[in-house]
């Protein structure tokens, strides 16, 4: 049954990288396809799991992202985008907070690291910030953008010399891939719903893994 889930989940990602080539105008369809088979796997993920423990709760919580996105691109919702981006951001704080709860933190040159990384980011954004369409959604996504990054680079950071697992390393760096999606739906970019299929196949990988 699993492997099933897999090669569904592997055929999604092909197909919205063929849509690239043959009608980038259907990607926000085939990546809502995907999407939604990645809140089943999450959901799936979840109940497996069981409900009554912080796991559990954080997958529900990240499954219910693989459908606010999509949803907001189907409706063409500027708003829509800037609210699902700001429940990332509680999915990803809740990741962060789960980790604190079990006695990890950033050390001190972890910590050095990462105010030096959300710098750069800052920096970046004010470079780009000319590029785009001059308006409060923009600036409002642009401080999502930050502020997700933020949170998901402390993440990667506790992850990394760690003991929990590849599993969860492979997961949050597919994240990443969001802050490449991101700005090129600011630049209107037709091909930027590829790279928002990329975090949730990650995520439906760690999904489909056996506990």
């Amino acid at each position: 049954m699993v492997w099933v889930l897999r090669f569904i989940n592997f055929f999604l990602l092909v197909v919205n990288f063929a849509m690239i080539f043959i009608n980038p105008s259907n990607l926000k369809y085939t990546f809502a396809i995907l999407g939604a088979f990645s809140f089943i796997s999450g959901i799936r993920k979840a109940l497996i799991i069981g409900l009554d423990n912080l796991r559990g709760k954080f997958w529900v919580l990240l499954s219910l992202n693989a459908i606010t996105i999509p949803i907001s691109e189907l409706l063409n919702s500027e708003v829509l985008h800037i609210i699902s981006r700001f429940y990332l951001t509680l999915s990803i704080f809740f990741m962060l907070q789960g980790l604190l709860r079990q006695g990890f933190s950033l050390n001190r040159t972890k910590s050095v690291i990462w105010l030096l990384i959300i710098a750069i980011s800052i920096l970046l954004s004010f470079i780009f910030l000319p590029f785009i369409p001059q308006k409060l959604t923009s600036y409002l996504f642009l401080i999502a953008l930050n502020i997700n990054f933020a949170l998901l680079v402390a993440v990667i950071l506790i992850y990394l010399g760690s003991d929990l697992g590849l599993r969860w390393i492979i997961g949050t760096i597919g994240f990443l891939f969001f802050f490449v999606g991101d700005p090129l739906y600011l630049l209107n970019n037709p091909i930027y719903p590829f790279f928002w299929c990329l975090p949730y196949f990650f995520i439906t990988i760690v999904a489909h893994m056996e506990e």
